[in-house]
Parts: C-alpha cells; sequence; structure tokens
C-alpha cells in the first residue's frame, strides 16, 4: 500500500471529453487518455494494491451536465478516491453552443462545482483538477475565463481539504516552454504528450511519482 493508495479504493474520474477519451471503445473502459496512463502507472508500480478504478467522464460536459448525471456516475459507485476535471465547455461555449448548450457564467460554475462536493458526501480523498486550455491560450478572453475558474478550483480544494492538480499551469508552462511539442490537437484536447503531461501531473500531486 501507499499513503494515497489503499487496498480496497474505488477511484472515480469525473469530467468531459479530456477525461472520457473514447473509454466505451475500449475493453477496460478507461479511454486512450490520462486515466488509462494513471491505471497503467499504478499497475507497474503498485502491482499489489487491490482497488478498482472508473473511467466516467462524457464528452461534451459542463458542470451542469455533471451535476444531471452525478448519482449513477458518482454516489452509486461509492468513490473512496474521487477526481474530478471540469470546464472547459463550461468557457468554450461563449464561442459555439452546441447541443443547446450555453455559456456558464462564473458565478454558475461555482455554484455547480460547490453543488457536486456537498452532494458527492464523505470522500477519503478528493482530487480537483483545474481544466486546461482552449486554443493553446491564443484566445485571451477564454484564456481570462479559464485563470478564473483555475483560481476558484485551486480555493476550493483549499478549503475543502483537496489535492489540487495544477493541470492548466503545467499545460501553460509546457506551451510556453516547449512550443516544438504538440501538446493538443486542435487547441483543446491533448495529443499522447497532452495526456502524459496530465497523468504525471495528476500522480505528483497526489504523491504517487
Amino acid at each position: 500500500m501507499t499513503n494515497f493508495l489503499q487496498d480496497g479504493d474505488v477511484l472515480v474520474f469525473q469530467g468531459d471529453s479530456i477525461t472520457d477519451t473514447g473509454r466505451d471503445t475500449t475493453a477496460d473502459g478507461l479511454g486512450s487518455g490520462y486515466v488509462s496512463l494513471i491505471r497503467g502507472w499504478l499497475q507497474a508500480r503498485y502491482p499489489g494494491v487491490k482497488y478498482r478504478l472508473f473511467n466516467r467522464g462524457v464528452g461534451g460536459d459542463r458542470t451542469v451536465e455533471l451535476l444531471a448525471r452525478w448519482k449513477p456516475d458518482c454516489l452509486d459507485l461509492r468513490p473512496t478516491v474521487l477526481s474530478i476535471m471540469v470546464g472547459v465547455n463550461d468557457v468554450w461555449r461563449l464561442r459555439d453552443e452546441w447541443n443547446g448548450q450555453t455559456f456558464v457564467p462564473q458565478a454558475l460554475f461555482e455554484e455547480n462545482y460547490r453543488r457536486l462536493l456537498d452532494q458527492a458526501g464523505p470522500v477519503d480523498r478528493l482530487v480537483l483538477m483545474s481544466p486546461t486550455t482552449i486554443e493553446n491560450e491564443r484566445d485571451e478572453e477564454l484564456a481570462a475565463h479559464l485563470d478564473q475558474r483555475a483560481a476558484f478550483v485551486r480555493a476550493l480544494a483549499r478549503e475543502a481539504g483537496a489535492i489540487y492538480v495544477p493541470a492548466r499551469e503545467a499545460f501553460q508552462r509546457a506551451l510556453n516552454e516547449s512550443p516544438e511539442v504538440q501538446w493538443t490537437l486542435d487547441g483543446c484536447h491533448p495529443t499522447p504528450a497532452g495526456h502524459a503531461l496530465l497523468a504525471s501531473t495528476w500522480l505528483g500531486a497526489v504523491g504517487l511519482q
């Protein structure tokens, strides 16, 4: 066992397409992104620890949709470790509506996020990831909205006694320091390198790397 990962744990990863990554098309239901990479690392590094791990990300979700499916995709799984990464779509809808979804203002984003945590009840280990990037930071208005969301998630993690994963900060640093690397496919959705960055940042934040 480790200080973070314990025998009998139920790990649930929640979010949007960045978490989803086609999980319904993979045999293990974990998709092809950072969740699968985290699982691979845990298997290699801690083979003796017995746990269950679920990916419940859904492409396109905002905090609004996450709330609507919170019972079957979170509460009913009874997680001991809950990791949440959401917020990109709340912001991105400022530019393009999708399936009737619209922009979620900061105040409503904060309200929704607090409701998610309130309804989750007692979780042994809560992990909150900041939303990452849109247009690789070229759209200054969207970047400013994402900065607001990340600042809130960071403050909420402190308030809730959760672990904060600086995913946005990691992507901003990577885009600035290594622009020759393709970190995203379209300015938002990570490439394999981007997902490796997310997995490494998550593992480092929870003390498993």
